[in-house]
């Protein structure tokens, strides 16, 4: 359990503990492993005391559709012929942080464990909102001093640059000790639904607490965490209060918003790059309903809905075209039924996450991956409803809006490959199974030496 508390607190740092140790490149690059191989020797040594133990394993939700998930994903390699370091390396960020539920699924947790777990994000939450407070005021110096090491790995003929914020940073973001922008803004968007699951009423605290919140996820200049941050609110809100006063109060939101959008960047108005010139708060989030923004779309996440998906259904719309991105993208290039509007390149192309699963595994592996987030949603709306402890009730409405807001978000960037995001949904989703003692178990099996 020690690896546990530690790894939910080290996480979002690890970019910034690594920078100062005295090592060398490699050996930063390589350090970089150590949450993953902390994560799989505790779940190697969960697996072996219940075996030898006879103990038996949780049944979960999403046994069937992971475990469907992964058979697809070995069976659209296999038939694409797809490289095999390749797809590892491309399944990888996903298979590390599905170990890491299974373990906390699985773990013994009490309430007290459940709940010191949650209140190490809010810590982690509230160091991340300081840090950002030194980037916001310090200006360039501050930037600096908690920018990234960059460095570069090779293995297996594939290089992997740790060069975040390689392509520039809004102009007044900040990014915490995350490293990059987007992370910054999709993890405090954890924190944001943590916060909220422990609001009862919604009191001058709680309220400035939220707008405070809401004000440092839109300082990351990440327009979909922002948006997906107001999302969090409105699902915390329908939870908590129902779909009629949900409703009323979008409509008085969306009000606000378009007149607010009327004034300050009208649909005629060209778009301005915040990277490349001083943009505010809202003008950056009111910018994306320009029209020329909408052009530039066209060659970016709005491409790869109107030309991925119809390329890819027209020509292996069953299991995609396989497991390792290169090959992937070489073949949609090549495909005889083409939609594309651009030749397709490996940068940025999981930024639609959705559409990159379906080019990966096709319409099976998409729907057993939708399944997946169906299930899981469904658990946290069951647990809701019957919970009778206060922790459990909390961890059931974290999940019930971290998941309406990461089906979102897969739209714009691929957050569950995040560190600073992935480990940390993954890790509730766990907690919410381990708080949820009317769960079955499988038939024990026990292997004694």
């Amino acid at each position: 359990m020690l690896i546990i508390y530690f790894l939910t607190g080290y996480v979002a740092f690890e970019e910034f503990v690594l920078k100062f140790l005295p090592v060398s490149d490699a050996v930063y690059s390589y350090l970089r492993f150590l949450g993953e191989l902390l994560i799989y020797t505790a779940f190697a040594k969960l697996v072996i005391h219940k075996l030898y133990k006879g103990i038996p394993f949780v049944k979960t939700a999403i046994d069937i559709p992971v475990i469907g998930f992964y058979i697809v994903v070995f069976v659209s390699m296999v038939l694409n012929r797809s490289p095999l370091i390749g797809s590892a390396y491309n399944i990888r960020p996903f298979a590390r942080y599905i170990v890491l539920f299974y373990l906390i699924a699985n773990s013994p947790l009490s309430e007290k464990r459940i709940a010191t777990l949650l209140r190490i994000i809010l810590f982690v939450g509230i160091a991340q909102l300081f840090i950002g407070m030194i980037q916001w005021a310090g200006g360039r110096s501050a930037f600096d001093f908690f920018l990234p090491r960059a460095s570069t790995l090779e293995v297996g003929g594939f290089t992997k640059e740790y060069r975040l914020l390689e392509l520039g940073r809004e102009i007044g973001s900040i990014y915490g000790t995350l490293g990059d922008t987007v992370i910054y803004g999709v993890f405090m968007i954890l924190v944001l639904v943590i916060f909220l699951s422990r609001v009862k009423r919604l009191e001058y605290l709680n309220l400035l607490g939220i707008a405070v919140l809401l004000m440092f996820i839109a300082r990351s200049y990440s327009r979909a965490a922002t948006f997906s941050a107001i999302l969090a609110c409105a699902a915390w809100y329908f939870f908590q209060y129902g779909w009629k006063k949900t409703l009323r109060l979008s409509l008085a939101i969306l009000l606000v918003f378009g007149i607010v959008l009327a004034i300050v960047n009208p649909f005629g108005l060209d778009y301005v790059n915040p990277r490349k010139a001083k943009v505010g708060l809202v003008g950056n989030l009111t910018g994306v309903f320009s029209g020329s923004y909408v052009r530039v779309a066209q060659k970016q996440r709005l491409g790869a809905l109107i030309g991925n998906v119809p390329t890819v259904l027209a020509s292996k719309p069953i299991l995609g075209y396989g497991a390792d991105q290169n090959s992937t993208i070489e073949k949609l290039n090549m495909s005889k039924r083409s939609f594309l509007l651009k030749v397709l390149s490996k940068k940025g192309f999981k930024d639609v996450y959705w559409v990159a699963i379906l080019c990966f595994y096709g319409l099976l592996g998409l729907g057993l991956f939708g399944l997946i987030f169906l299930r899981l949603f469904m658990a946290a709306l069951s647990l809701y409803k019957r919970a009778v402890s206060k922790y459990t009730k909390e961890i059931a409405m974290v999940m019930l809006c971290l998941i309406t807001v990461t089906v979102f978000l897969l739209f714009f960037n691929r957050t569950l490959e995040f560190r600073g995001y992935g480990f940390y949904f993954w890790l509730c989703a766990g907690l919410m199974f381990a708080s949820d003692a009317s769960l079955k178990t499988y038939k024990p099996l026990r292997i004694t030496l």
